[in-house]
């Protein structure tokens, strides 16, 4: 039961993690991965000094920092980077329900380079996601209500600004759906070569100091060769006016990742990963809640929600 309750934990925060980014770019251009990432770097690397310490660590070998550096680059920087910028575009129930078929590309690798099994379970959930997707990629791209509202700098706008930001909304959704889909196939090929990793070094821990670090050096070398990091340094560690939903989403998304690892430890991993996907209906509850108008949620999103979910489910149990 602990395990379960870890499982149900680690989903809920990574789904306040979407709502808190999503309220968060409502006052910054960023879209929060470096300052998120920055805190989750700093935890988790006192976290990994705290175990060095006290020799609860395995040995790391080179391979294993290398898979993990990889993993860390796969996920956190490319996927995550992905992940948020398709939430600024189309809403977070959205991004997560279509990175949602990044199991598809974890079972594809898995079985062309582990020789994993591919069961017929897993083929109707494939084709279920697929579904979904389709089906929610075109509800998408039809919509202009999604692009997430800034606070305006200035008291009023004009009415041709006005119209102009109208049409950008409704012309730049595919942008958002191939976001969310370029996060899946990230976390997806991220998730195997962190599994890979896993077996070369059975700790969790380095692999999240790692990854997370190498990550948020990625980020700080980008900013770099783009000419803004320092606007992007005074942006997010302003002491006068912080951030403080990236800086929430940092710790929570801390805390997710902590507790999925205690779920994997305490449970079950086919367990794990099915009431892991109830970060889908919790984000579309805490995002009407939180988000309201902001969120619209028809009954096209919530029946796409379920088939992908049970697309996942099969995948999983497969």
């Amino acid at each position: 039961m602990l395990g379960e309750l870890c499982a149900l934990t680690s989903a809920f925060s990574f789904s306040t993690v979407s709502i808190a980014i999503r309220r968060g770019m409502r006052r910054s251009r960023d879209n929060g991965t470096f300052l998120s990432t920055f805190v989750n770097m700093v935890l988790f690397l006192i976290l990994i000094g705290v175990l060095y310490v006290g020799r609860y660590l395995p040995a790391l070998t080179w391979t294993g920092f290398f898979l993990f550096l990889f993993a860390g680059l796969l996920t956190t920087f490319v996927g995550r980077s992905l992940h948020y910028e398709a939430i600024r575009v189309i809403g977070p129930s959205r991004a997560i329900l279509l990175r949602m078929c990044s199991p598809i590309i974890t079972v594809c690798l898995a079985f062309i380079f582990l020789s994993e099994r591919f069961s017929v379970l897993q083929y109707v959930g494939a084709t279920a996601i697929i579904g979904g997707v389709w089906v929610l990629s075109r509800e998408t791209v039809g919509r202009g209500d999604l692009r997430v509202v800034q606070a305006p700098r200035s008291q009023a706008a004009s009415s041709p600004q006005q119209q102009e930001k109208g049409a950008l909304a409704r012309s730049g959704l595919w942008l958002g759906v191939l976001y969310a889909l370029g996060s899946a196939m990230s976390f997806g090929t991220g998730h195997f070569v962190r599994k890979v990793a896993v077996l070369e070094v059975p700790s969790p821990f380095w692999g999240m100091a790692i990854g997370t670090t190498t990550a948020w050096v990625a980020m700080t070398l980008h900013s770099m060769v783009r000419g803004d990091f320092r606007e992007l340094c005074r942006d997010n560690f302003n002491v006068h006016a912080p951030p403080w939903y990236f800086i929430y989403s940092g710790i929570l998304n801390t805390v997710g990742q902590m507790f999925i690892y205690l779920a994997v430890f305490f449970a079950p991993v086919s367990t794990v990963q099915v009431l892991a996907t109830s970060e889908v209906l919790s984000t579309l509850l805490i995002s009407r809640l939180f988000l309201g108008r902001e969120e619209p949620l028809g009954g096209r999103v919530i029946l796409c929600s379920v088939v992908i979910c049970l697309g996942v489910v099969l995948m999983i149990v497969g």
